[in-house]
């Protein structure tokens, strides 16, 4: 009886063991697919920003560029008002030049 009562607490013992090496077995295998998981995660949430920076560059490069055309019309308008006005005034010029030659 002794002898069975022994037996039994060492097969317990050995089938705990078994239980905690397969826990523990299972416990590395989670934390390594935890560890790819975030990994993962990590990686696409770096190529999602890098898209969304791209794009906003992209934008803010075109609105420089909106910016500066429509800056460059604004001055061509200006000298294109300039060279009229000097144009206009090229003919009461010349004719005050010739009044005072005369």
């Amino acid at each position: 009886m002794v002898e069975e009562t022994i037996r039994t607490i060492k097969e317990t013992e050995n089938e705990a063991e078994e239980i905690i090496k397969k826990a523990d077995a299972a416990y590395t295998e989670i934390l390594e697919m935890a560890k790819a998981d975030a990994a993962d995660m990590v990686s696409k949430a770096e190529a999602g920003a890098k898209a969304e920076a791209a794009a906003d560059l992209e934008k803010a490069k075109e609105a420089g560029r909106k910016s500066e055309q429509e800056a460059m019309d604004g001055v061509e308008k200006e000298i294109a008002a300039l060279k009229q006005g000097a144009l206009a005034k090229e003919s009461e010029v010349v004719a005050a030049v010739i009044a005072e030659l005369v």
